[in-house]
């Protein structure tokens, strides 16, 4: 799911419209814009995207500027309004977690990619028959374990090397899934490396091509999954597993 679809996504979950969660959506990529540029990219009417600005104008969740004609429109930093509902009532905390995730998300590229725990064992297992000579394995094997289970990732691995395609793996934990895994090394076409560290948290990435992705559970532990295609974000991560890789002892 394409970052600005996901970004409108949860902006419904907070009770929007789909019309308010669109110009939200539309605000956050671009901050400052006026009521005709939202007009126009988003096909909506004078009337109609007037009427939604005054609304979330009331709710708060944007701020006009009087000081340009005509009017622009900023929305409010989401990671501020997320410590107003936290500190209003305990019932709205699920909200102020929403906040905070939609004040990362609306950082990040349209190259991104957000998928969702439903869609995930699909997708896993999937890469395999996406990777051409390499992969990089790097975070928690444990996580891995709980994630997807000993199943599902016997079966990755079992597409992987038999399509021919080796992989390095740095690991952050010592688990006993870990420790078994390195162990299988020779005949599952992959080198080890551990980096103990105790308080990794439970998450892990997979490099390969131009492709990044990094799993994780987010802050209502829900397992998610974040996909960047970026020949630039794939080289930077490239470099900085190759130096990790080096200073790591097997």
């Amino acid at each position: 799911m394409r970052i600005k679809a996901y970004l409108k996504q949860v902006f419904s979950t907070l009770g929007l419209t789909e019309g308010e969660a669109d110009i939200m959506a539309a605000l956050l990529k671009k901050p400052g814009s006026d009521a005709n540029a939202l007009k126009s990219k988003l096909g909506f009417s004078t009337a109609g995207t007037y009427k939604i600005l005054g609304a979330l104008s009331e709710k708060g969740y944007i701020k006009p500027s009087q000081e340009k004609t005509p009017l622009t429109f900023t929305p409010i930093p989401l990671g501020k309004l997320a410590q107003t509902f936290e500190r209003n009532s305990r019932h709205l905390q699920r909200t102020a977690q929403k906040l905070k995730e939609l004040n990362t998300l609306s950082a990040l590229p349209e190259h991104v990619e957000i998928y969702e725990q439903d869609e995930l064992t699909d997708f896993y297992l999937n890469i395999p028959y996406k990777l051409n000579d390499f992969i990089w394995c790097v975070g928690s094997f444990e996580a891995v374990m709980k994630f997807f289970g000993p199943g599902i990732e016997k079966e990755f691995i079992k597409k992987r090397v038999k399509k021919g395609i080796q992989a390095d793996a740095i690991i952050f934990d010592n688990s006993s899934f870990s420790k078994e895994l390195a162990g299988r090394d020779g005949g599952e076409k992959r080198e080890t490396k551990f980096i103990q560290n105790g308080e990794y948290p439970l998450e892990f990435s997979y490099l390969f091509g131009d492709t990044y992705l990094s799993f994780y559970k987010d802050a209502e532990g829900k397992i998610k999954m974040v996909k960047t295609e970026a020949p630039e974000v794939a080289k930077a991560k490239m470099i900085q597993y190759q130096r990790l890789w080096n200073s790591t002892l097997a």
